[in-house]
């Protein structure tokens, strides 16, 4: 009867033995090995893998220098051409905004009366805005400097009295002095005024400019997209196409969302100044819808010159009235109506959106502060389809590279596919270049 050796799941395994049974001899240097590694295991220095980690290492340090080297020449380039790519950039915005209006006069109107009635709408909007604007500045001027120097003389004498006691110079003594300033440095004034009558112009050519291009985006913009099909083989189009597609959709959310956030900020702040009575409060509001579009920058910026006109107008209580209403409303917007809009169109961190309004202002100015989030927008757009394109097809992971799609939606170039369009290439031998 054959006799089975059984053993416990528990008992350890017996060592292992020599065949005449007696136990090995332990290797005088297994101790050291346990003590210095952690395990008895052997480990040797790999140099290939330390030459392989090097040469990755300066292969993309080499790729990083050369995308360094085309940003600068495109800044270069663009800072050479600004006087072009400034009211193309407004033009794209423009369009943006105004496509689908654009959109819903081709049901009944020829491409170019529907692009000319929405430029037209447009322009006259802007026209009412100003025209309501202009004349309130003139009397509001009049009545902050009238109540200003009433409440510069109050406070004055309140902090010469006691318990201050200090010595303030005479309110005529220093409108004397700024009045010889003035007289002083007239020279200097003129020539100012010069120059800014010069960037006045320059202004306005890029104002009008911006105008022409935003027609013709609203007129031709559908066939940017096929006409650019032409010129490239039908992959390149399709990538185009789909960078093109989210590049547009995000760029017309934000502002639109942008817009409406302006327009809950202007509106309460501006309701709020009104029913206090301060001078320039319908300017005051304007200037905080168009200053909201400079994210955080341009809300701190409008507040703090609301508080600063109402101090001189009523003094220090109703100008912390003022700065208590211009945070209630900005801190409700920022916490409740920008995420809802904005945060869900781009998904850009705060700190990224300051970060790109101060690389765009230091460069740009206030254009470039203002243009900063929506091209951080359109770049991150781009590095999220190549990235997207970069992963590979693996079914086990779930996840699946998201490949030349139809083309874009609704906007310029709606409905075209990597298939259609002049200079489009068929299916079959679409597959056969991608495969060659």
């Amino acid at each position: 009867m054959t006799r089975t050796n059984t053993r416990s799941p528990d008992e350890p395994t017996p060592a292992p033995s020599h065949q005449d049974g007696t136990e090995p001899e332990p290797r005088p240097d297994a101790d050291a090995e346990t003590m210095a590694h952690g395990s008895s295991v052997a480990r040797r220095f790999r140099p290939r893998v330390f030459a392989d980690g090097l040469r990755v290492s300066a292969a993309w340090t080499g790729r990083s220098i050369i995308v360094l080297a085309g940003l600068f020449i495109l800044w270069y380039l663009t800072k050479a051409l600004w006087s072009i790519v400034l009211p193309t950039l407004f033009a794209l915005l423009l369009a943006s905004v105004l496509w689908p209006v654009n959109r819903f006069l081709r049901r009944a109107l020829p491409k170019v009366l529907a692009a000319l009635v929405t430029l037209l709408a447009f322009i006259g909007t802007v026209v009412g805005i100003g025209a309501l604007t202009v004349p309130t500045i003139a009397s509001g001027v009049t009545k902050l400097t009238f109540l200003a120097r009433a409440n510069l003389a109050d406070l004055a004498d309140f902090v010469a009295g006691p318990p201050l006691n200090l010595n303030v110079p005479n309110l005529d003594q220093v409108v004397d002095t700024a009045l010889t300033q003035l007289q002083a440095n007239a020279g200097n004034i003129v020539n100012g005024i010069t120059t800014g009558l010069s960037e006045l112009t320059s202004g306005t050519v890029v104002v009008l400019l911006a105008l022409v291009f935003t027609f013709f985006c609203l007129k031709d913009g559908d066939r940017f997209l096929p006409w650019a099909a032409g010129w490239t083989n039908s992959a390149a189009f399709a990538h185009a196409a789909n960078i093109a597609d989210g590049a547009w959709k995000a760029l017309s959310s934000y502002i639109v969302a942008q817009a409406t956030v302006a327009l809950v900020d202007a509106v309460f702040i501006g309701l709020g100044l009104v029913l206090l009575d301060i001078p320039l409060a319908i300017p005051l509001a304007v200037l905080v819808f168009f200053a909201a579009f400079i994210p955080v920058v341009g809300a701190i910026v409008s507040g703090l010159l609301a508080t600063l006109v109402a101090f001189l107008a009523y003094g220090w209580v109703t100008a912390l009235i003022v700065l208590g209403i211009v945070i209630l409303v900005q801190q409700l917007e920022s916490n409740f109506i920008q995420p809802l809009l904005v945060g869900r169109t781009l998904e850009i961190h705060p700190a990224v959106v300051l970060a790109s309004v101060t690389a765009g202002g230091t460069l740009f100015g206030i254009v470039g502060a203002f243009l900063a989030v929506p091209t951080t927008a359109v770049a991150i757009v781009v590095l999220r389809y190549l990235r997207d394109q970069s992963i590979e097809n693996r079914p086990e992971t779930g996840v699946a590279s998201r490949g030349p799609g139809p083309g874009p939606g609704p906007g310029p170039g709606a409905g075209l596919g990597p298939g259609s369009g002049p200079g489009a290439v068929p299916a079959g031998r679409r597959a056969k270049q991608q495969r060659g």
